[in-house]
C-alpha cells in the first residue's frame, strides 16, 4: 500500500519518497493535514503516537511522511510503525518529572508546526490491591490519591476472555464494559453497588479495572481540521472477580 515507504523509519537515512506516491505527505499542503496525537503514562513509561491524515474523494485516507517532511518528539525522531489500518509514528521514554510532551512537524520551505499536550496530573490506585479477590455480591469501593476535583475519572473493565465474555455490567450507569467505560467525578473514589456486575454461570473471572485521567490540548490552527491531541495516565489493577 506504502510502496517504497512502507518499510522505512523515518530517519536522516531513509530514502526519499516519491512525490507522486498518494500514500504520503509529499506535495500535499499543510492545511490539508491533519493529525491525531496523543501521549499516554502507563506508570513504568510515557509513549506518545501521532498518525497523519488527508481528505480524498473517497474519504479520509491515512499517510506516511516523506523523507522531506520530519517529525519531531520530545526532541527525538519516532520509530515508524506500519499498522494494518494506519501508519503511526511512535516515541517511548520512561516518565519525567515535565508535565509537558513538545512535538514539532517540519517541512521544507515552510514554517514549522509546534504543538505540545500537557498530561493530566498522575495518581495511583490504592483500592483495590492488585491480584486480590473481590466479590460480586459486595460493594467495591474504587480509590486512587490524589484526586483531582473538578476533573473528571473514566474507569473501564476489561477482562481475560477465554471463551467467550465471562462478566457483563447490568447497570448503565455502571456500564464499565462500554466501549469508552465511564466518566465519573475525579474526587478520589467511586463506590460500585454490589450485584452490579455478573458472570453469568460462571464463577471466577480474571478481569482488570483500568483507570484513565485525560486533558485535551490546543489543536495546531495550521492543520486541517478533524484531528485532537490529548494526554492519558493510566492505571490499572488487576483481579479475580467471585461470587
Amino acid at each position: 500500500m506504502h510502496r517504497v515507504c512502507g518499510a522505512l523509519l523515518l530517519s536522516a537515512g531513509a530514502a526519499a519518497c516519491q512525490a507522486d506516491d498518494p500514500d504520503n505527505s509529499c506535495g500535499i499542503p499543510t492545511s490539508e493535514l491533519s493529525l491525531v496525537a496523543t501521549a499516554v503514562d502507563n506508570g513504568p513509561t510515557l509513549r506518545a503516537e501521532v498518525d497523519f491524515t488527508t481528505v480524498r474523494a473517497s474519504g479520509e485516507l491515512s499517510i506516511a511522511l516523506c523523507d522531506e517532511d520530519k517529525l519531531i518528539i520530545a526532541g527525538e525522531e519516532p520509530q515508524r510503525v506500519d499498522r494494518p489500518d494506519r501508519v503511526i509514528y511512535s516515541y517511548t521514554s520512561e516518565v519525567t518529572s515535565s508535565p509537558t510532551v513538545e512535538f514539532e512537524f517540519v517541512r521544507d520551505g515552510e514554517d514549522s508546526v509546534t504543538f505540545s499536550i500537557t498530561m493530566p496530573p498522575a495518581f495511583e490506585v490504592t483500592a483495590p490491591q492488585p491480584d486480590t479477590e473481590i466479590s460480586r455480591s459486595a460493594e467495591l469501593l474504587l480509590e486512587w490519591l490524589p484526586p483531582n476535583p473538578g476533573g473528571s475519572m473514566r474507569i473501564a473493565l476489561a477482562e481475560e476472555i477465554g471463551n467467550g465474555v465471562c462478566l457483563e455490567t447490568l447497570v448503565e450507569a455502571h456500564n464499565y464494559k462500554d466501549l469508552s467505560g465511564v466518566d465519573i467525578e475525579d474526587d478520589g473514589n467511586w463506590k460500585i453497588p454490589a450485584a452490579t456486575i455478573d458472570s453469568g454461570a460462571r464463577d471466577k473471572c480474571d478481569a482488570t479495572y483500568r483507570f484513565a485521567r485525560l486533558a485535551s490540548a490546543e489543536y495546531p490552527a495550521a492543520l486541517h481540521a478533524g484531528g485532537y491531541l490529548e494526554g492519558r495516565v493510566e492505571r490499572a489493577v488487576a483481579f479475580s472477580s467471585v461470587p
